[in-house]
């Protein structure tokens, strides 16, 4: 019994955020339209350097993403994720669109130090990362499809778990 009361109170959690969520989704699309029609992109920062993402490749010993709207986090630590979420990040550089939202964080740490952070943008027409430094915008980039199909493969499995946490608890 005691195990119970938690749960439903973290699936109720989830049912409130994900029934707020659809209906910002909804207003928010709606609002990036209108201001797309009327607005074109502003600022384009450079890309992140070549030698920096290299670094990543070879030393990065954790990725974390933190996503703002969803109940849950990603955490990779071995090489092989590491350097897969490494190559998510395209050589393009992304214009910083304001009728665009952050999804999340993201962070590359190498042995506890975070070396890169920034947000990450993953909606209808905003699919890009932009890298601070001293919270200050520094680098923006286009995601790679791969890391589209990554971050739609994690809100999939994400929601799927919500769902399954919800059923368990009605029955």
């Amino acid at each position: 019994m005691n195990r119970i009361i938690p749960l439903l109170l973290l699936a109720f959690l989830f049912t409130c955020c994900q029934q707020n969520k659809s209906g910002e989704q909804q207003a928010a699309t709606s609002a990036a339209e209108t201001s797309a029609a009327t607005q074109p992109s502003t600022d384009t920062l450079p890309s992140a350097p070549f030698n920096l993402i290299e670094k990543l490749w070879k030393e990065c010993t954790q990725v974390d993403y933190i996503f703002y709207n969803y109940p849950f986090t990603v955490s990779l630590d071995e090489k092989a994720s590491i350097q897969y979420s490494v190559r998510h990040i395209a050589e393009t550089p992304a214009p910083l669109k304001p009728e665009c939202q952050p999804t999340g964080r993201v962070t590359y740490q190498i042995n506890g130090n975070i070396v890169l952070e920034g947000n990450f943008y993953f909606s209808e027409g905003c699919t890009y990362f932009v890298f601070y430094k001293n919270q200050e915008k520094l680098y923006a980039n286009y995601m790679m499809p791969e890391a589209v199909e990554f971050f739609n493969k994690q809100i999939k499995q994400g929601m799927e778990l919500q769902q399954k946490l919800g059923q368990s608890h009605q029955q």
